[in-house]
């Protein structure tokens, strides 16, 4: 069940190998539909491995629901977590996914598959209070989580991973990327597992994530689809590389392996220069900048190639994450960069090492 390169916010099928339909339905086992590690919670897209599942393959439609509420059956497919319906988003011979309903038992419990064939015997699975994990694209094995930059919502991972047609980015430390997961727990207000997502709703516990093993600042997560989960964080100082990427509420983790590409930049060799003034263009390899002295709606003109970074040049300090980021992401692709500012210099200090 992992999002593939569309970044879909539904869950995308994987479907399994085509099997037989003699004997009935035989579960193989039961694990979290984003790590693909055993394991469930209320609220969590799950998927169930197995032979003999379903004798057709497809994920749910729209005629399938009644109002609001999630289908508890495709095709005469229907699953019981603990006793209780799941509701049922992909059917195939090999693989269902479903969401696992809302309820308060955790420990062993059993899962249940019924088709046209009979009832499978129940396979235990260990179901916890949550089990954070993170969706990763099908790509490379699910090596890299499924993120978009904040500034702009592009894809953020390795160039050339989608091919040539679709463009990435890498990360930079600083930059706030939205991360997407599943297995987060309860929300305040409430949210009926087995209902649409009307409204994005945060979690009620507290949830963390590292970034290459440092601490990552956590501005939002959330409910926002139904067992989808938004994180939104700024990403800590880390140096160039994949960095792994680790969700956690409390004392349980994302039990899984997936990074994000960070772009970091060497720190110049003259820690400080004076403000520069005018304008400056041409290809450079390297940027830094300051905020010290931005103030709100101070009035200045600031492009890349010719073309204003804020529609009305005025630069607002709680827009400076995403303006710096553009403006690293033009060094990074080497292109022929122009930078105006005011001639206070009070805009942003600007070094532009072998231009």
């Amino acid at each position: 069940m992992r999002i593939h390169s569309s970044l879909i916010v539904c869950i995308v099928a994987v479907a399994g190998a085509s099997a037989s339909y003699a004997a009935g339905p035989a579960i193989q086992s039961v694990v979290n539909g984003a790590s693909y590690q055993p394991g469930t919670a209320s609220a969590t897209w799950t998927a169930i491995i197995g032979v003999n599942l379903s004798t057709s393959t497809r994920a749910w439609q729209s005629g399938d629901f009644t109002g609001s509420n999630l289908p508890i059956k495709l095709d005469g497919v229907s699953v019981t977590i603990n006793g209780k319906p799941a509701y049922v988003y992909f059917i195939s011979p090999g693989q269902i996914n479903v969401l696992a309903p809302d309820d308060p038992a955790t420990g062993s419990v059993p899962v249940q598959v019924t088709n046209s064939q009979g009832t499978s015997s129940a396979f235990m699975v260990s179901k916890q209070t949550a089990s954070p994990a993170l969706f990763a694209y099908s790509q490379l094995s699910g090596f890299y989580a499924v993120i978009q930059a904040a500034a702009n919502y592009g894809l953020v991972a390795p160039p050339g991973l989608f091919g040539s047609t679709t463009s990435t980015y890498t990360a930079a430390p600083g930059e706030n990327l939205v991360l997407y997961g599943t297995g987060l727990g309860p929300t305040n207000p409430a949210q009926p597992t087995g209902q649409l997502v009307q409204t994005p709703a945060p979690t009620v516990n507290n949830v963390t994530v590292t970034i290459g093993g440092q601490p990552a600042t956590v501005q939002f997560a959330g409910i926002i689809g139904s067992g989808l989960y938004q994180i939104n964080v700024t990403v800590p100082a880390v140096p160039t590389g994949d960095a792994a990427i680790v969700l956690s509420l409390g004392s349980q983790k994302s039990l899984q392996a997936v990074s994000v590409p960070v772009q970091a930049f060497i720190s110049p060799s003259t820690p400080t220069l004076p403000p520069l003034t005018g304008c400056l263009s041409g290809k450079v390899d390297y940027v830094t900048y300051a905020t010290a002295e931005l103030s709100y709606g101070q009035a200045s003109t600031a492009s890349i190639g010719g073309t204003a970074l804020c529609p009305t040049c005025i630069v607002k300090a709680p827009l400076y994450p995403e303006f710096a980021t553009r403006l690293e992401r033009a060094v990074e692709r080497k292109e022929n960069v122009q930078a105006c500012y005011d001639k206070s210099g009070k805009i942003f200090q600007l070094q532009i090492m072998h231009p």
